[in-house]
């Protein structure tokens, strides 16, 4: 892979690029990778070194004067595959009527249709190998044909995000063959974007400045620039842009910053194991093509409409850490990482049988068996609604390479609240029609059934942020036009959840993905023909 960390140069140094990536993480490596492989010559630029380095996560420290942001440093990270390196590998689409207008909450529709994002899954699908089955209530016809979950409920429709081995979850261990084969391709590691420079009567970006944190320095030119850094270092990089141009980069633009959104939380419900099994072959993970599925039941948008709500869907999670299952978890993340602990496998020893009966029902039943004492729990997850008030600024203290940190203004909101109460009740609805209720009942927590305790606020966000650059058709409204170009400077792009204009329910990293690589598409098109290599200079 063509790595070049700045702080092994021997000096300060200078390259140039057709297209300067910002950001090696899901985004920025699948773009860069596409842009690269069609005959472009890419530069990337990350923050991190190859693998989390303390230092580099440190930059992520944000001012969280609520203290109700706990994700910054959890969430983040900085390195080479940014967030695939912890990542548990969701993917879901977002719903069609997700990006549709809603007028019931008096949002606009996002300016991209969804059947955009859909050509490009096949294309992800086959890299994560995940299969191309439903995502869809569908797909109950295959893997609940005893028909335990209803087809026509009103309130709650089943949905199965596809998840990739922790083998093929990293990008940067997935793309490396293919990277590294790529000369027209290079990638800086330990390089943060500190400073910029821009031509102020044409509007266009002509430099990023650079700085490893041993304080060497990096210029990069280009003809066009990719912000990819995710949505809070985006929205910071973008403020800094802002900032230095003494606010004229973005002095017609009122939203950039704004509606920072995440998806929220929140333990509802202890679900029953009386009968251990049935709840098994209810709620456990299911596996197909090769991928593990993780049933979503999401309020239906009928629902949505009749509530005045957001989504939200229903989720049962497993405390599978004290188990055979959580060593055998702890194991393959450590794989992903490539940081081995032999005491781990040697552990494994003691729990043969039951392992052994694991492997019979993830091969032949295609689901996994979680031990009797493992206790399930529902969580209702959220859509969190666009506020004007939850705000992304720039901080007046400053991180070790001089740059101000964020400044995160953000917390849930009374429509959060709603959301979460409308969800609860259609849940406990669905129960009851299901037969769940006699086969494994809901014991549920003191907020959720007690109308007059606030559960908003003991919910946690998700570490999707979203929302702050987002896009659209008016320059005053949104960031970034539908091709994911700035309106205020249109030879920078943002590839990050930051351009969603609103979050839907799902996890957005396949969202993400589509609209990187249709990005990449959008930048080839534009620019059809690819021009000499250049080389790097001291």
């Amino acid at each position: 892979m063509p790595l070049i960390p700045l702080s092994d140069h021997p000096q300060d140094a200078e390259d140039t690029a057709e297209i300067c990536v910002i950001g090696a993480g899901i985004a920025g490596l699948l773009l860069a990778r596409r842009l690269a492989s069609r005959g472009r010559r890419v530069v990337v630029l990350e923050s991190g070194g190859a693998t989390l380095e303390p230092t580099a996560q440190a930059l992520n420290e944000i001012d969280n004067p609520s203290g109700a942001y706990t994700r910054a440093l959890t969430g983040r990270y900085r390195a080479l595959g940014g967030s695939s390196v912890k990542w548990g590998g969701r993917m879901l689409p977002i719903s069609r009527h997700e990006v549709s207008a809603r007028d019931y909450l008096s949002l606009p529709g996002w300016p991209v249709d969804r059947s955009e994002l859909d050509a490009y899954l096949p294309e992800i699908e086959k890299l994560f190998g995940i299969g191309p089955s439903s995502y869809e209530a569908d797909l109950l016809d295959t893997v609940d044909r005893d028909g335990r979950f209803p087809r026509d409920d009103g309130n709650l429709t089943s949905r199965f995000a596809k998840c990739p081995s922790f083998r093929r979850s990293n990008v940067a261990t997935l793309l490396a063959r293919d990277i590294g084969d790529l000369s027209s391709l290079r990638i800086w590691l330990d390089a943060t974007v500190c400073g910029f420079q821009l031509d102020r009567v044409a509007g266009r970006l002509l430099s990023v400045d650079a700085r490893s944190r041993a304080g060497r320095t990096l210029t990069v030119r280009a003809d066009r620039f990719v912000f990819a850094a995710g949505t809070i270092e985006t929205t910071r990089l973008l403020l800094w842009l802002d900032a230095l141009s003494e606010h004229r980069a973005f002095a017609d633009c009122q939203v950039l910053g704004r509606y920072f959104q995440d998806h929220l939380k929140v333990k509802v419900a202890e679900i029953s194991r009386g009968d251990w099994l049935g709840t098994n072959r209810l709620f456990a993970y299911r596996f197909l093509e090769s991928s593990r599925r993780d049933l979503h039941l999401e309020t239906t948008a009928a629902a949505q409409r009749e509530d005045g709500a957001a989504s939200a869907f229903a989720y049962v999670t497993m405390a599978l850490s004290q188990s055979p299952l959580g060593i055998v978890k702890k194991i393959v993340q450590d794989v992903q990482k490539r940081d081995m602990e032999p005491r781990d496998w040697a552990s494994l020893g003691r729990h043969v049988p039951f392992l052994a009966r694991s492997a019979y029902w993830r091969w032949v039943r295609r689901q996994l068996l979680v031990p009797r004492h493992v206790g399930f729990d529902l969580q209702v997850w959220i859509e969190q609604l666009p506020d004007w008030s939850n705000q992304i600024r720039l901080s007046e203290s400053r991180d070790s390479l001089a740059m101000p940190k964020v400044l995160l203004d953000w917390r849930p909101r009374e429509a959060d609240e709603r959301t979460f109460r409308f969800a609860i009740a259609r849940i406990e609805a669905y129960w009851a029609r299901a037969g769940f209720d006699r086969t494994c009942p809901l014991s549920w927590t003191p907020a959720a059934c007690d109308a007059s305790r606030p559960i908003a606020p003991l919910a946690e966000a998700c570490a999707h942020p979203s929302g702050t650059t987002r896009m659209g058709t008016d320059p005053r409204e949104s960031v970034v036009a539908p091709d994911l170009a700035c309106h205020a400077i249109p030879n920078l792009s943002i590839a990050s959840a930051s351009t969603f204009p609103t979050a839907g329910s799902a996890n957005p990293t396949l969202t993400i993905m589509a609209l990187a690589l249709r990005l990449a598409d959008h930048l080839m098109a534009r620019h059809p023909e690819a021009t000499p290599r250049a080389t790097i200079s001291a």
